[in-house]
Formats: C-alpha cells, sequence, structure tokens
C-alpha cells in the first residue's frame, strides 16, 4: 500500500512538473515571436526585397529557399496575433453597442454586413497609403498593411457573432439576472459573453481562413521609392505569392506545407485547449452527460502547478473586475450623468443621421467625377457573371457543407477527429490551389469555366461547416431528447427540429460566406501562374487586372458594394428579424 501511495505522489509529481514546462514553453514560444518580430520590424522601408529584385532567382539567398521557411512563419504568426487582438477589441466594442442600443444597432449592422463584403483590395487600395504614412519610410508602415488585412479578415465575422449569440440568449437566463438584480456590467461578463464563448470561439477558428487569405495579398505593399514599387514583407503569404510568379510549383508545395504546420501548431497549443475548457460553458442541463473533446496540452496545463497560480490570480483580477469596478461608477454618479445623457439621445441621434447624410452626398459627388466614366456600361453585364457564380458556389457549398457539420457535430468522436483536419483544410487561402487549376486546365477541361466554382467555394465552405458546428452543439439536449420522443421523418427532423435551431448560426454563415465568396471570387476570375494569366469575364477579373489603378479598382469595388447593398436590405436584415423573433430558446 505504501509502495502504491509513493508511486502516486511520484506521477502527480511528475504531471505537474511536465505541466510547468508545458505552460513555460507556451509563454517563452509567443513572448520570443512578439519579441523577435519587433526587433526585425524597426528598419527602413528600403531593406525590402522588391518585386522586381524577386522576379529571378537568387543563387547565393533567394527568397525562395527552404531554410526561409523558419522566419517568415515567425513574422507571419505575429501578424496573427496582433490581428487578432485588434479584431477581439472591435468585437466586444461594437458588438456590445449593437445589442444595447437602437440606433448603434442600426447603423453598425448594415455597415459591418457591408465592410464583410467589400473586397480586401478594396480595402488596400484606400488604406495602404495612410497606414504607411503612420511610419514613413520604416517597415513597420507595411505591417500595419499587413495586420489591416488580417483584422478585415477577422473583425466582422467575430463580431456579427458575438451580437448574434448575445440576441438569441435564453429568456429563463435573462430572467434570473434579473431576481439577482444584476447591473448591466455583471450580466455581461457573468451571462452574455460566457453564453456566447463557445460559439465565438469556433468562429475565431474558422476566421483564420480569411486571415490566411489576406495574408497572401498583403504581405506586400506598393510605395513610391522613389519610383511605384511592389515591396514583399518576408512572411508565408509572401513566399506563396512570389512561388505563383515565378510557377515554382515546389515552392508553392513547401509553402503549404509550412502553413499547415502553423496551423497545426496553433491549433494544438492553442485552440484545442480553448475549446476543451469552455465545453461546459454550454447551456444544457445534463452536460456532466456526455463527453468533452481531448486536448493533450489542456489535460497537461490542468495539472500544472503554475496553472493553478494562475488562476487563483486571475480569479481575484476577475472579482475585481465584474465587483468593483460597477462600484467605482456608482461612487463617481457617473450612473445619474449617463441618465442625463440618454434624455438627449434624440437630439444626438438625429445630428447623428444629418451628418451621416452630409458626409455620404458630399462623397458621392466627389466619387462620381473620381470614376472613369467611360467603364460605366460594362459594369452592369459583369456584375451579373459575377453574382450568378458567388450565388450558385454559396448554394453548392451550403448543400454540401451543411449536412456535412450536422453530422460531424453529432458525434464527439467524429468532432475530435475531424475538427482540427478542417481547420487545416480551411486555412489553406483559395490561392494555393492555383498550380492545381492550371494542370486542369492544361489537361483540356476548361469547358464552360466550371473550375472558378471550387475555388470561390473553397473560399466560402468552411463558414458554413464552422457555423453549423456552433450551433448545433449549442442546441441544449433537453430539446434533442424531446425530438426523439417523437416519430419524425427525416424532412420533419430538419424543417420543424434542426433549421429552425440552428437558424440563426446558419443566417450567420451565411453572411460571412457572402463577404468570403465575393473576396474568392477576385482571386478565382482571375489566376496568375508565372507569364500566364488565366481571366474569367466578370467584376472580380476586372478589380484584379486593374489592380493599383485607384479609378478603376474604385468602380469595380462600389459596384460589388452596391450588390452587398443590396443583399444587406432584403435578404439579411429581414433574416436577421426572423431569427430573433422566432427561432431562439
Amino acid at each position: 500500500m505504501k509502495v502504491f501511495n509513493a508511486s502516486s505522489k511520484q506521477n502527480n509529481q511528475l504531471t505537474r512538473i511536465i505541466g510547468n514546462i508545458t505552460f513555460l514553453f507556451i509563454l517563452a514560444l509567443f513572448a520570443f515571436i512578439l519579441i523577435f518580430s519587433l526587433m526585425k520590424m524597426n528598419r527602413p522601408l528600403q531593406t525590402l526585397p522588391s518585386e522586381e529584385f524577386l522576379s529571378t532567382v537568387n543563387k547565393h539567398k533567394d527568397f525562395l529557399s527552404v531554410t526561409n521557411l523558419g522566419y517568415f512563419s515567425i513574422r507571419t504568426m505575429f501578424r496573427m496575433i496582433v490581428g487578432m487582438v485588434w479584431s477581439f477589441l472591435f468585437s466586444f466594442v461594437f458588438g456590445l453597442l449593437a445589442v444595447k442600443y437602437k440606433t448603434a444597432r442600426r447603423i453598425i449592422l448594415p455597415l459591418v454586413n457591408f465592410l464583410e463584403s467589400v473586397p480586401l483590395l478594396g480595402f488596400l487600395t484606400f488604406t495602404t497609403a495612410w497606414l504607411l504614412g503612420l511610419f514613413p519610410g520604416n517597415v513597420l508602415g507595411a505591417e500595419c498593411v499587413a495586420i489591416f488585412a488580417i483584422f478585415t479578415g477577422q473583425a466582422w465575422n467575430i463580431m456579427l457573432t458575438l451580437y448574434q449569440i448575445m440576441e438569441v440568449i435564453p429568456s429563463d437566463l435573462s430572467n434570473v439576472t434579473e431576481q439577482f438584480k444584476y447591473n448591466p456590467w455583471e450580466k455581461f461578463w457573468r451571462l452574455e459573453f460566457v453564453y456566447a464563448i463557445p460559439g465565438l470561439l469556433w468562429n475565431v477558428i474558422i476566421s483564420q481562413t480569411a486571415a490566411w487569405f489576406a495574408l497572401v495579398a498583403s504581405e506586400q505593399a506598393s510605395v513610391a521609392l522613389p519610383k511605384d514599387t511592389t515591396l514583399f514583407l518576408p512572411g508565408i503569404g509572401s513566399y506563396i505569392q512570389v512561388a505563383l510568379n515565378r510557377a515554382d510549383f515546389k515552392a508553392c508545395l513547401w509553402a503549404v506545407l509550412a502553413l499547415l504546420l502553423n496551423v497545426v501548431i496553433l491549433n494544438f497549443l492553442v485552440f484545442q485547449p480553448l475549446v476543451r475548457a469552455t465545453y461546459y460553458f454550454k447551456y444544457e442541463t445534463d452536460v456532466e452527460s456526455t463527453t468533452p473533446p481531448k486536448s493533450i496540452v489542456y489535460q497537461l496545463l490542468k495539472n500544472a502547478s503554475l496553472t493553478k497560480q494562475f488562476s487563483k490570480g486571475f480569479a481575484s483580477f476577475s472579482r475585481f473586475w465584474i465587483y468593483d469596478i460597477p462600484k467605482i461608477w456608482y461612487f463617481l454618479k457617473l450612473d445619474h450623468l449617463y441618465r442625463l445623457v440618454s434624455k438627449l439621445r434624440n437630439f444626438f441621434k438625429t445630428l447623428w443621421y444629418v451628418s451621416l447624410a452630409f458626409v455620404v452626398i458630399i462623397c458621392s459627388i466627389k466619387l462620381y467625377h473620381f470614376l472613369p466614366h467611360q467603364d460605366f456600361s460594362m459594369i452592369p453585364r459583369l456584375t451579373l457573371y459575377t453574382t450568378l457564380r458567388v450565388t450558385l458556389a454559396m448554394i453548392v457549398a451550403g448543400v454540401i457543407f451543411t449536412p456535412l457539420a450536422i453530422w460531424v457535430a453529432s458525434d464527439n468522436r467524429r468532432l475530435n477527429i475531424v475538427q482540427p483536419i478542417g481547420q487545416i483544410l480551411g486555412s489553406i487561402p483559395s490561392n494555393v490551389y492555383t498550380p492545381f487549376v492550371v494542370l486542369v486546365i492544361g489537361m483540356g477541361f476548361n469547358k464552360l469555366q466550371w473550375w472558378i466554382l471550387p475555388l470561390i467555394m473553397v473560399g466560402c465552405q468552411w463558414y458554413y461547416f464552422f457555423n453549423v458546428i456552433a450551433g448545433y452543439l449549442a442546441i441544449p439536449d433537453d430539446i434533442r431528447d424531446v425530438t426523439k420522443l417523437f416519430k419524425l421523418s427525416k424532412w420533419q427532423w430538419w424543417t420543424k427540429y434542426l433549421i429552425p435551431s440552428i437558424l440563426p448560426y446558419l443566417i450567420t454563415a451565411i453572411i460571412n460566406a457572402a463577404g468570403a465568396a465575393w473576396n474568392a471570387d477576385i482571386a478565382a476570375e482571375s489566376i496568375q501562374w508565372g507569364k500566364q494569366t488565366i481571366n474569367v469575364t466578370g467584376l472580380g477579373q476586372y478589380i484584379s487586372v486593374n489592380d493599383g489603378i485607384k479609378d478603376k479598382s474604385a468602380l469595380g469595388t462600389l459596384a460589388m458594394c452596391f450588390m452587398v447593398g443590396l443583399c444587406i436590405a432584403f435578404i439579411w436584415q429581414p433574416l436577421y428579424r426572423v431569427a430573433k423573433e422566432k427561432f431562439h430558446y
């Protein structure tokens, strides 16, 4: 018996040591990435290689050398981390404003729906010069361009998810907070935020897909040194772009392997432990009876003494953050000031709408004189072609990946296996598939240009997959148990139970997929493989070919935004209202 107890103590001690080493390793790894990248960024802009310089192979130290991928991975991971932090800050601020204030909601939701579908090239066209100007002549300016592109790929999706989940919180939970007399601050941190975490985490995972797609386009910046020159930041995205420009199939494969390795490491060290840690945040009555997802890192950290000390410190901070900060608010009588200002909300609302109308009129007049009038006649035809392709790709992706997501989410063992694979595949930007598309076209399979649909689907299909998984996992178990008591046909099971249950998440998936599809279409309608360019007639091809020509890029972007605006007014907003009013627990 003594031998058994001694052995058990030794095992526990060994587990704590391994857990502590794991904890310190993760902290050291991310600290190294941040510090090392900051040291490398503060350099003159002229030290970056130009597109002309990279067009030829350098025998001594070539940009596409495999040995560069380790350094490039560190720089790219830094941009991903910083972009994710800014995306979270934006999502919490504007997501809360949209939920709590009706006037803000009327502005924020349409604007975010609109911005989500604006092509990345449209953002970069109007923001690159300004971001470079923040740090004139320094690499930090180009880094801001890349980080902003990652932000645009993540922030809209995360914010919409936070808003959508907080809008459908079960009424019985809200009633409990009222009975306990929670103030709005306590209600958010103890109910709304906790309830949103599982779905929010799944959308953060899928947002990595758009972030990797953005990196390929953003790790290069056009500057005047002294003439217009395209400079490349060190990173996996720029590595992929240079490989495509040189038609180097081998380098593309190395880049994909490096990208996948980064995704696997991030998933293993961060997302899998977070999914496991937040599993019991799910709203159901018998969560203990289900099998949580597995995570080796979570189990190691759970037994680490350093993690427990960190948890105690975090708990103390949480008590201060949740309970003490409101006391300061009331002590300073800020609640009286807030009520006084709220009485003037009609005045501020009127002032806001008048100012907005004034800005829109002025900008419209300037845009009209700025845009190339000679191209106006062709835009409706190009818009029609692109809209049909995007719509068809979204329908096919939804029909395939919605049932697939339900099949995966319905079994925890399948979910544990497929979720990391889906995240890895979803993180591959559509540009990477260009060599394979060129091979298929070279074999003669170019009839009806059908190959463009898979390229668009690659950009949007994973939004269906992960959002539907999050929606299915959010269904309370007691609701599922009730459906088993009724002998429903498969059609009734889908139409009477499943689709209504996941409809808020499905709407978010469609909106996010639409934005990603428009971006993917630009890359799909004009693909570059070395000196060969394969174009398909459409709005995406018009924007891609005229990249750098500001007036034409602006015209193509505005046409795409006009279609997005129509979808917001006549599709997304009505669907939001239906999901909020009829389909929630």
